[in-house]
């Protein structure tokens, strides 16, 4: 495995995280792309944010530089 997926399943407070969390957030993703009772299938590239989402929370800061802070402020808009 590569380095950095290693680094997020070795971190014993991330893992506790994303097992409260994560379960929590797809219900949600699953609950706004609900209509008239069914799932739509925007689900799945909702629940696909969360998990970009985490895995910014984990890397990003390391990642940024100060030089490039109009490419990251792109990178979290999009």
């Amino acid at each position: 495995m590569s380095s950095r997926l290693i680094e997020i399943f070795g971190d014993e407070k991330l893992i506790a995280k994303i097992k409260r969390r994560l379960p929590y957030l797809f219900q949600l993703a699953e609950l706004e792309s609900s209509r008239a009772g069914k799932t739509g299938m925007e689900v799945g590239s909702t629940q696909e944010k969360i998990t970009i989402a985490l895995l910014i929370y984990k890397f990003a800061e390391r990642n940024y530089e100060k030089s490039n802070s109009s490419v990251m402020r792109c990178a979290y808009v999009q």
